[in-house]
């Protein structure tokens, strides 16, 4: 099951540094920066799971509606 999720791993990494960097606005403490480090992380990985098993098919069905060539009704 986990198979498919490693092409995500380096973004995941990313995402990382980035919840740090958030944190480290954001806390006043160490401890609210290992909490809000987690907070992002935990958002980016649902996003993820989101992304993955719903999304990326709405997508698919959205842009080949957007672009399919259907006939246009012409105005006289």
């Amino acid at each position: 099951m986990l198979n498919k999720y490693y092409k995500y791993l380096p973004w995941l990494i990313l995402d990382a540094f980035v919840s740090y960097g958030a944190a480290t606005h954001y806390a006043q403490t160490t401890f609210d920066v290992f909490y809000l480090t987690t907070i992002f992380l935990i958002v980016y990985i649902a996003l993820l799971f989101l992304h993955e098993n719903y999304l990326k098919y709405r997508y698919k069905d959205f842009f080949t509606h957007l672009l399919s060539n259907s006939k246009k009704d012409s105005h006289p």
